[in-house]
């Protein structure tokens, strides 16, 4: 059997966070990654009325972690974030916080987005509101991320800028 994400994290998840200190965050997606379509979660039983089939059906988590439950909500998530995009050239930047900062990160980590997000953000801004640059007030939309794809911890955000924007005198 191949390992899954999963059975890796029933296995070796409850002694990890035993020696690691986690943010409530990560313990609570982890506990529904590995709860996810279980007995756990429950569920429900379907049967043929002639007694030929029978099967029980656990309840998703529907944690934006999961790999099980993710799929469609990532695909919806993607379908409305390209319906708001503008029509025109984008430019994708991204703002990187030090892994010197990680430890003071944690210990706020609603504080620490919010204020990547708005120093990120105001940077962009001057910077491309200078006629030196831009000299106009571009599109901006930003997401944060702090894991990577192999769940290292790394604390970054992602813009997407429009390639013009809005001048003193309009378009």
């Amino acid at each position: 059997m191949v390992p899954t994400l999963q059975s890796i994290m029933q296995e070796a998840f409850h002694d990890y966070e035993k020696t690691h200190p986690l943010p409530g965050y990560v313990r609570k997606a982890a506990h529904a990654i590995i709860n996810c379509r279980t007995e756990t979660m429950g569920g429900y039983r379907e049967r043929c009325p002639d007694g030929h089939f029978e099967r029980i059906w656990y309840h998703s988590c529907r944690h934006r972690s999961c790999p099980k439950c993710s799929y469609m909500q990532v695909e919806k998530w993607l379908i409305n974030q390209q319906a708001q995009i503008l029509h025109c050239t984008h430019y994708h930047i991204i703002f990187t916080v030090p892994e010197s900062l990680n430890d003071v990160w944690l210990l706020n980590v609603k504080l620490s987005n919010d204020t990547l997000i708005k120093c990120a953000k105001n940077s962009l801004m001057e910077l491309l509101r200078d006629h030196k640059y831009m000299g106009a007030t571009p599109g901006l939309k930003a997401s944060i991320q702090t894991w990577t794809n192999d769940l290292l911890f790394h604390p970054h955000t992602h813009f997407i800028v429009t390639g013009g924007g809005l001048t003193d005198y309009g378009i």
